[in-house]
Order: C-alpha cells, then structure tokens, then sequence
C-alpha cells in the first residue's frame, strides 16, 4: 500500500500542476479576448474554461490525498 500511496501522490500533485499550467493559459488567452472586445466576446468560454480548471485541479488534489491516507507514517 506504501508504494501504491506514494505512486498516487505523485500521479496526483503532477496532474494538479499540469492542470493549473494548462487550465489557466487556456483562460488568460480568453481573458485577453474578454478584454480586448471589452466584454463581447469569449465571456462564456472563460467561465467554462476556468470551471474546468477548477474541476481538474480539484481531481488532483483529491488523489494527491488518496494517496497520502494510504502510505502509513512510518514506525
């Protein structure tokens, strides 16, 4: 169980960074198209893109704490 543990931490906190990297470009690219059409446009694809995000990042961190519940502290 240790190694399974230490294997979903890693799985875990590695999809949280990729998702936060990833997940928040995508919304700065249309954040700059919200600005730059000062509100017309791509308002709704921001809110579901930073939904999204939100969604994936919480994903890793719920199997980042998986896998810390089941790696034992050490005797």
């Amino acid at each position: 169980m240790r190694t399974l543990g230490l294997l979903l931490q890693i799985a875990g906190w590695s999809f949280f960074a990729w998702s936060a990297v990833v997940g928040l470009s995508f919304s700065a690219i249309y954040l700059k198209g919200f600005i730059g059409t000062r509100g017309n446009e791509a308002g709704a694809e921001l809110l579901v893109m930073l939904g999204l995000t939100a969604g994936a990042l919480l994903v890793g961190w719920l199997v980042a704490r998986l896998g810390r519940a089941l790696r034992p502290p050490p005797a």
